[in-house]
């Protein structure tokens, strides 16, 4: 009878460890991969395109050259893991355009982690 009580109380404690282990999983890894939602309507678009050119898990190289293709500028790294990109979109149904910075965040491997999306004042585009 001890034994089995034993046992039970061990098999508990188990339980309660993986309990433990899955939801520190949770906390830690499957909740950063991913983008930050913006609830800016406006924003949606460019939130979108990233989210299908540039997924997490993305190498940082590939970042980069997405961003250098369509003539997006960056900015000088503040710091390490994170590259910023200016982003302009025309809204084809208003006929406006909406500029956002998008901070890129990279884990220790240089894979893409997450993206955060700030409007910014539109600028004129460059000549």
């Amino acid at each position: 009878m001890a034994l089995r009580h034993r046992s039970e109380k061990g098999i508990r404690s188990l339980r309660l460890a993986g309990l433990a282990m899955a939801f520190a999983s949770l906390l830690l890894g499957g909740g950063c991969k991913k983008a930050l939602q913006t609830e800016d309507t406006q924003l949606k678009p460019i939130q979108e395109l990233l989210e299908t050119n540039v997924p997490a898990g993305t190498p940082e190289s590939v970042v980069n050259q997405f961003l250098s293709t369509r003539g997006y500028p960056t900015e000088p790294e503040h710091k390490p893991g994170t590259l910023v990109a200016i982003i302009r979109h025309i809204d084809t149904e208003k006929l406006q355009p909406v500029t956002a910075r998008v901070t890129f965040y990279f884990d220790a491997n240089g894979k893409l982690n997450t993206t955060e999306i700030v409007r910014t004042a539109n600028q004129p585009l460059a000549q």
